[in-house]
């Protein structure tokens, strides 16, 4: 890789990876207090596509801004640039750039681990992205005061505690986006730092890059690189095509959490598939993409997989020789990518379930010395056809025959028979009409506020459709922090989002005065005619189902697992059709 320094005006220094790049190349600017900075993240920046501009402090004032301001220089018309603040010199960003004169052709701000921010209530130009990272134990508050809703020209600094966000993404109730880092400290973005922290510095990049790419428009297709990858893998057994949509400038890895396989590196991911997955896959392996989330740098899947376990699977059954069962479980893909390439891949699902389902865990067997425990709190295949079938509309009864359809109960007198398995009886679709239209044997009509009722369908029927990382830091990890252990407040501060000399709003009601939530729940109980002898409304299923619940039913791990799969049998290359075709 060719590294191109350039000598700007400003004395600031220029990185290009390619020496014909072009001008429309979008533009950040990297700033730290430092006279040399991180070359692992510039590089990591001009991988994603971005031309990038070093700028030192040094001193800062005037002469630090004329640099900040050459960096715009030679943009074209409708051009615009970014900076990428660290330490001292992003408050110094942060204040600099507040009004809209000093921020022209800006587009995006990045602050990480300020150590001055501005007044919470402050909003930037709405042209402009700000994106703030805080980390550490306070930082000072620039509070610019406000009377009769004209901003004073006085301002006083005043030190704020850095408390958690909200939730578990740690965002700060404040006029601009800002993010709280709880386990890490300032300097845990920058690799050649002891500070550095992994896990802390690749969400701050998901984020920050989601901002650069909003803010220059710069669309990346993230979903082709992981569409070949389980095409090479999963249906066409390619080795070549399956290594050459992972990273070459960076180590790759694959880790599948159940059962650790995968690996770290190009050679070890290679002998991985050639040996361990490739080759070593059911025939009847067939896969249906439920839903996809697609982020900044990642692509979340939620994939429905069924297979008969005839093979030995070294990647999810270790060990485990051909039991001949069917398996059914959901399994989720977790696709982090840099340039455009895979990074790392996460794969998760049930085990529980899945050794449920071929015959070596039975919940109903636990360990001696336990007490107190009726049965091991794991399910078989029903979880996956749970989520297959979901449908909120259709509400907790409509759940609760789909469980007991999914554990497949022997066919008796009081069991719906399988459309796969045993042919409906002549009256049955007598009384499924009759149960559709709201009454059957003479009882009475169930109240449920609809029109009128969806016809049942068996499982076979129903189909859902929807629409990470190994890298070494330049220096020993720290130990990171304790969870729910809260930092030791020294100083009696109040917190960056706390208002101050501010009465907060109380929604006070009235007593005896229902709130929405609670009219709605009032609204949703059934009345007593719908509840009194409401077992007799429900179908064999429900009762079953309910007999399940409690206990009463075999498990899967005694049913032998042998019915046939929801979704029809094809060959492993030929993909499950839509939802919507099936349906019709």
């Amino acid at each position: 890789m060719a590294l191109l320094s350039i000598n700007t005006p400003g004395n600031g220094l220029v990185y290009n990876t390619f020496l014909n790049s072009q001008l429309s190349t979008p533009r950040i600017c990297i700033t730290s207090e430092e006279e040399e900075f991180d070359i692992e993240t510039i590089r990591n920046w001009q991988n994603e596509g971005f031309e990038v501009t070093y700028v030192p402090l040094d001193d800062g004032g005037k002469e630090y801004a004329g640099r900040l301001e050459s960096v715009k220089e030679g943009l074209k018309v409708g051009e615009s640039y970014a900076i990428i603040a660290y330490g001292d010199a992003a408050a110094y960003c942060l204040e600099h750039f507040q009004k809209p004169a000093t921020g022209a052709r800006l587009t995006a701000l990045v602050a990480y681990y300020p150590t001055a921010i501005p007044d919470t209530r402050l909003r930037f130009p709405p042209s402009l992205k700000v994106l703030v990272h805080l980390a550490g134990e306070s930082v000072d508050v620039v509070v610019t005061p406000q009377a009769l809703g004209i901003q004073g020209r006085k301002k006083r600094i005043t030190k704020r505690r850095i408390d958690p966000g909200v939730g578990i993404g740690e965002r700060k109730d404040i006029a601009y986006t800002a993010f709280t880092y709880d386990f890490a400290d300032p300097g845990f973005a920058e690799h050649d730092l002891d500070e550095y922290d992994h896990a802390s510095a690749e969400l701050a990049w998901s984020r920050t890059l989601d901002v650069m790419r909003k803010a220059f428009r710069k669309d990346t297709d993230l979903e082709r690189p992981w569409e070949i990858n389980t095409e090479s893998k999963f249906f066409s057994d390619n080795l070549s095509d399956t290594m050459s949509t992972y990273t070459t400038h960076k180590n790759p890895a694959v880790t599948i959490g159940p059962t650790l396989a995968g690996g770290v590196g190009a050679k070890a991911l290679r002998r991985f598939y050639e040996n361990d997955f490739l080759q070593t896959k059911p025939p009847s392996m067939q896969l249906r993409l439920l839903s996809r989330t697609v982020g900044a740098d990642r692509v979340v899947d939620e994939i429905y997989v069924t297979f008969d376990h005839t093979v030995e699977i070294p990647w999810m059954l270790p060990g485990v020789p051909p039991t001949n069962k069917r398996v059914e479980v959901i399994l989720v893909a977790i696709i982090a990518l840099k340039a455009d390439r895979i990074f790392t891949e996460h794969l998760y699902w049930d085990q529980a379930s899945v050794l449920v389902q071929v015959g070596l865990l039975d919940p109903q067997l636990l360990p001696q010395g336990v007490s107190g425990v009726k049965k091991l709190p794991v399910v078989g295949r029903e979880a996956a056809r749970r989520i297959l079938g979901e449908h909120p509309a259709r509400g907790d009864d409509y759940h609760r025959r789909l469980i007991a359809n999914a554990r497949a109960p022997p066919v008796t007198k009081n069991t719906r028979p399988s459309r796969q398995s045993t042919p409906m009886p002549a009256n049955r679709g007598k009384d499924v009409e009759q149960r559709n239209t709201g009454a059957t044997n003479g009882e009475q009509k169930r109240q449920t506020g609809a029109s009128s009722s969806k016809p049942k369908r068996d499982i076979s029927d129903i189909h859902a459709s929807g629409n990470e990382s190994t890298a070494t830091a330049a220096s020993t990890p720290r130990k990171p922090k304790k969870l729910g252990t809260p930092r030791k407040n020294k100083e009696k501060t109040p917190a960056v989002d706390e208002k101050v000399n501010e009465t907060p709003e109380v929604d006070e009601k009235a007593d005896g005065e229902k709130t929405d939530v609670e009219k709605k729940t009032d609204d949703e109980k059934p009345t007593k005619e719908q509840t009194t002898n409401g077992e007799n409304h429900d179908s064999p299923n429900e009762q079953n189902a309910e007999s399940i619940e409690n206990g009463k039913e075999a498990d899967d791990f005694a049913d032998g697992e042998s019915e046939a799969a929801p979704t029809p049998s094809r060959p492993m290359a030929a993909r499950v059709e839509s939802a919507d075709q099936e349906d019709e």
